[in-house]
């Protein structure tokens, strides 16, 4: 399984670019010490982190995740069943187990597990994005539910 995590040093530098495009003079230099103190010196970047930069700069999170994490392997989940059985059908989106899940997102399911029950608290980037993916979503519509006020996105519909 490759999780490949965002380096916070790749991501700096990718987003420091951005800037040095966009921005002249001194919104420009206040713009990259606030970047840097909001990354500061974890090794990987934290999905938080990069949804906050990423909107922080108003870029647009599915283009970039896309170009970021277009190594990251991911699988669509069959939320819908091939059975005969009307009840396995419509009960079968509900019935994912967090290993079917963890795979089709390339999460290590005891990762997965441990987020679930809240005894880790923090998904990186390339986590968000494979579970979007897996579910048939933007990235940014699960971005935008786990990280600011977003609605609910709706899977399977």
């Amino acid at each position: 399984m490759n999780t490949s995590k965002l380096k916070t040093t790749y991501f700096l530098d990718f987003v420091l670019k951005i800037i040095s495009k966009e921005y002249k003079g001194k919104s420009k230099r206040e713009l990259e010490t606030y970047v840097k103190d909001i990354l500061g010196t974890r090794k990987h970047v934290l999905a938080e982190t990069f949804y906050y930069v990423l909107q922080l700069l108003n870029l647009n999170i599915d283009v970039l995740c896309d170009e970021l994490f277009k190594k990251h392997k991911f699988t669509l989940l069959h939320l819908e069943s091939d059975s005969n059985n009307k009840l396995k059908d419509f009960l079968s989106p509900f019935v994912q187990g967090t290993k079917d899940i963890a795979s089709a997102a390339n999460i290590e399911n005891t990762r997965l597990s441990r987020l679930l029950s809240g005894e880790f608290i923090h998904l990186y980037p390339n986590e968000v994005y494979g579970l979007a993916k897996s579910l048939s979503l933007k990235p940014s519509q699960l971005f935008h539910y786990l990280y600011d006020d977003g609605k609910r996105p709706i899977v399977g519909v």
